[in-house]
C-alpha cells in the first residue's frame, strides 16, 4: 500500500468517526435513565416527584376552568395547556390555547393596564400569550406554540389549536431564532407545578395504584405554588392535591383550587377569581416532542449555527 493510498484511507476513517460522533450528538443518543424520585415523607416524595419531571420523558396536559369571575357567567373553561417534554433528546413542544370565554372578552378588562397578570400559568410566555388574548384584535381561540431544541427555537403567536396530538404552525406568525441555551429557552415555558417548601400534606385518598395528598389554607397554600408574576393582595379558599403513583413516586395528577385577588394598575383595581387548574402526566419514558408540522423559513447561516450548538451541547 503506498502512501497516498494509506493517507486517503486513514483520512476516510477519521471523517466517518467525526461523522458518526457527530450525528450521535446531534441526535442526543446517549445513556439516559434518570432515578426514580423517593423520600420518606409525603414533602420529600412530592418535591421529589416534582424535580423528577425536569429529567424524565414525559406529557403533561393543563386544564383551566375558572369556577367564579366578576362577569356572572361561571363556570366555563378558559385554557388548555399541552407540554411534551423529551429530556432524553433535548427536545420540548408547548401549546397554550386559550378559549373565547367571558373572562378573556370582558369589557371590563379589556382595557386595564397588567391585564395579563390575569393568567391561571405563572410563566413568562404565558404572560406575552395573555397579553394577546386580551387584545380585541385577535380571533379567539388563540393558540401559541413554542418548539425548543439545542440551538433553535420554533415559535408561533396565532397558530392553529392541536388536532389528534399533531401540532401545526402558520404561515403568518411563526418564525425561529438561533439560541445558544436551551435550558434558558426551555425554562420560559416548563415552569414548575409544586416548589420546595416546608408545609406539611394530608393524605386524601389511596387507591387505584396511587397515593393523593393536600395542602389547604392561604399560608400552606402560598408556599407550595409558584406564583412569581402575579400580583396578588388576598387568597381565598385555596388548596392543592397531588396524586402520586404508590410504585414509581412520579406526579401522576394535580388539582389546583386558585381563589384570590389580582390587582391591577398599581392596586387601584382588584379583581377576585377562582381557577380550578387541573393537570394529568402520563407518558413517562415514551413522550416524543415532534417538530411543529408547517413551513418556518431559515436562513443557511441560522441552520448553520444551529447546528453548531447542537454540536456543543450533549
Amino acid at each position: 500500500m503506498n502512501r497516498r493510498t494509506l493517507l486517503a484511507g486513514a483520512g476516510t476513517a477519521i471523517l466517518g468517526a467525526a461523522t458518526g460522533y457527530g450525528s450521535l450528538r446531534v441526535a442526543d443518543v446517549r445513556p439516559y435513565d434518570p432515578a426514580l424520585p423517593t423520600g420518606d415523607a409525603p414533602r420529600e416524595r412530592i418535591v421529589a416527584a416534582a424535580r423528577h419531571r425536569h429529567a424524565v420523558d414525559h406529557r403533561a396536559t393543563t386544564r383551566v376552568r375558572v369556577l367564579e369571575d366578576w362577569t356572572g357567567e361561571a363556570p366555563y373553561d378558559l385554557d388548555v395547556r399541552r407540554q411534551w417534554h423529551e429530556h432524553s433528546r433535548r427536545r420540548h413542544l408547548h401549546t397554550l390555547t386559550t378559549f373565547a370565554a367571558p373572562l378573556t372578552r370582558n369589557d371590563s378588562i379589556a382595557d386595564e393596564a397588567d391585564r395579563e397578570f390575569v393568567t391561571p400559568h405563572q410563566l413568562l410566555w404565558a404572560l406575552f400569550h395573555y397579553n394577546r388574548v386580551y387584545s380585541d384584535s385577535y380571533d379567539l381561540p388563540l393558540t401559541n406554540v413554542l418548539y425548543v431544541t439545542d440551538g433553535t427555537m420554533l415559535y408561533d403567536f396565532d397558530a392553529p389549536a392541536p388536532k389528534n396530538g399533531r401540532v401545526r404552525i402558520s404561515k403568518g406568525d411563526s418564525g425561529t431564532d438561533v439560541v445558544a441555551d436551551d435550558d434558558d429557552a426551555a425554562r420560559a415555558v416548563r415552569g414548575d407545578f409544586v416548589r420546595p417548601h416546608r408545609t406539611d400534606w394530608t393524605k386524601t385518598a389511596e387507591r387505584d395504584g396511587t397515593v393523593t395528598y393536600r395542602v389547604s389554607g392561604p399560608d400552606a397554600y402560598a408556599q407550595v405554588v409558584p406564583l412569581p408574576f402575579a400580583p396578588i393582595s388576598e387568597f381565598g379558599d385555596c388548596w392543592i392535591e397531588v396524586t402520586l403513583n404508590r410504585e414509581t413516586g412520579r406526579l401522576r395528577r394535580i388539582v389546583d383550587n386558585r381563589a384570590l385577588v389580582v390587582d391591577l394598575w398599581e392596586g387601584a383595581v382588584e379583581k377576585s377569581l377562582t381557577y380550578r387548574i387541573e393537570t394529568e402526566f402520563d407518558q413517562y419514558g415514551v413522550a416524543t416532542a415532534r417538530r411543529p408540522i408547517g413551513p418556518v423559513d431559515r436562513s443557511l447561516e441560522s441552520r448553520a449555527k444551529a447546528l453548531l450548538f447542537d454540536l456543543m451541547t450533549y
